[in-house]
C-alpha cells in the first residue's frame, strides 16, 4: 500500500482582478494525499525551502475557481523515475506551494535542476540557493557575460537595484571596474546601495525626478548600459541618455507585478540613430552553465566579497506545526516592497 501523508498548501481562493494580491486572495488547507505510482521520468518531493518571486501572481488562472500557487523551491527527492534524479537528490523546480509535490507536467520536468553536489560542497545554508547561489543570481551573471558587453570605465544604472537582482548586478558590474547607479524606493534601501554594496550613486524613484536625478548621478561621461529589472516608463529617458553604442538588457518586468502595463517605447528612433543594442534576457535555455557560475560566485559569496541580503521566513515555528500561511504573507509584503533582497520560506530542513 502507496505511503500517506498530511499535505499543507496554499491556494489563491480569489484571483485578484485590477489590483496586487492580497492576503484575503489565498486560503491554506490541510489535506490527506497518496504517494502517487509515478510514471517515467515522474517525482514525488518533499519540500525545504520556497523561492518567493513577484512574477508568481501572473500564473494564477483566470476566474474565480480556487486553485493551487504554483512557483519554485529547493525540495528533497522522495521517489523517482527520472535518471537524473535519483531518491535522495536536492533539486530546485515548480511545484505548488505545498508540503509535497508530485512533479508530472513535462514542462515542469523540464524545467527542474539537481542542486545537492553544490549544496554539499559549499557548505552554505539552502536558502542561499534560492538567491544569491540560484536562479536570480545565475540570471544577472550570465545577462551580463552574455548581453551587457560590460567594459571597464563604462557607466550602468540599475532599476529596482536594492532587489535580489539589481543587488548582484551592481556588485559584479563593480568587480568589473563600472561605474554603478541603482535607483530605490526608500532611503534606507538607498543607504544600503551606496554604504554597503559600494554603488557610486543611487537615487529614490519615488521622491527624485527619475529624469534629473539620472542625469545628475551619471554626469558629463553620459550612460553606457541600462538594466532594466521594471519595465517601465525609465526605459524612454535612458534611450534618450544613453550614449551612441550603449546597451539596454531587459531582464525583469516588476511594474506588471503591480497590475501596471509594461511601458511602450515611445523614442524608439534612439536605438536607430545612436546604434543602441536593446535586447531581452531569459534563464531557461541556459541551465548548463550552473556548474560554471557555481565555480566564480560561491568562493565570493564564502569570502564575504559578494554581499547580499536575504529574508527567510519560518513556516515552522518553535511548537513543530508547519503553516504555510507564512508563505502567502511574505508574498504580500514581497509585492509591497517590505523586504531587500531574496525572499524564501523555510518549510524543512534537509
Amino acid at each position: 500500500m502507496s505511503p500517506q501523508y498530511t499535505n499543507a498548501r496554499v491556494l489563491i481562493s480569489k484571483i485578484p482582478e485590477n489590483t496586487t494580491p492580497n492576503k484575503s486572495h489565498f486560503r491554506t488547507e490541510i489535506i490527506s494525499i497518496t504517494a502517487p505510482e509515478l510514471k517515467d521520468n515522474e517525482l514525488f518531493v518533499k519540500t525545504l525551502v520556497i523561492s518567493l518571486d513577484p512574477w508568481i501572481r501572473h500564473t494564477f488562472p483566470e476566474g474565480s475557481t480556487e486553485a493551487p500557487v504554483v512557483g519554485y523551491a529547493i525540495a528533497l527527492v522522495l521517489n523517482s523515475k527520472n535518471p537524473k534524479f535519483p531518491v535522495g537528490a536536492v533539486v530546485y523546480g515548480p511545484g505548488e506551494w505545498a508540503e509535497y509535490n508530485h512533479i508530472s507536467d513535462p514542462v515542469h520536468l523540464a524545467d527542474v535542476n539537481r542542486y545537492d553536489e553544490a549544496i554539499t560542497s559549499s557548505g552554505l545554508a539552502l536558502s542561499l540557493f534560492n538567491g544569491i547561489l540560484g536562479v536570480p543570481a545565475f540570471t544577472v551573471w550570465h545577462s551580463l557575460k552574455k548581453v551587457a558587453d560590460l567594459k571597464e570605465g563604462e557607466t550602468i544604472y540599475i532599476s529596482s537595484a536594492a532587489g535580489t537582482l539589481g543587488q548582484i548586478a551592481g556588485q559584479l558590474a563593480k568587480r568589473k571596474g563600472l561605474r554603478v547607479i541603482g535607483s530605490a524606493g526608500s532611503q534606507e534601501k538607498i543607504d544600503y546601495l551606496i554604504n554597503e554594496l559600494g554603488f557610486d550613486a543611487a537615487f529614490n524613484y519615488k521622491t527624485q525626478d527619475k529624469k534629473q536625478a539620472l542625469l545628475a548621478a551619471a554626469g558629463p561621461k553620459g550612460l553606457d548600459i541600462y538594466y532594466d529589472l521594471v519595465g517601465d516608463a525609465t526605459v524612454d529617458i535612458a534611450l534618450e541618455i544613453l550614449n551612441p553604442k550603449g546597451r539596454v538588457i531587459s531582464v525583469g518586468t516588476l511594474n506588471a507585478h503591480h497590475n501596471n502595463p509594461v511601458a511602450l517605447i515611445r523614442n524608439a528612433e534612439q536605438i536607430l540613430w545612436k546604434q543602441l543594442r536593446f535586447e531581452g534576457y531569459t534563464v531557461f535555455e541556459n541551465y548548463e552553465l550552473f556548474p560554471a557560475f557555481w565555480k566564480e560566485i560561491v568562493p565570493l559569496v564564502k569570502s564575504g566579497a559578494l554581499k547580499f541580503k536575504e529574508y527567510v521566513a519560518e513556516a515552522r515555528p518553535e511548537d513543530g506545526e508547519l503553516d504555510l500561511r507564512v508563505v502567502s504573507e511574505s508574498y504580500v509584503d514581497l509585492l509591497a516592497g517590505k523586504h531587500a533582497g531574496k525572499v524564501s520560506v523555510h518549510v524543512a530542513d534537509l
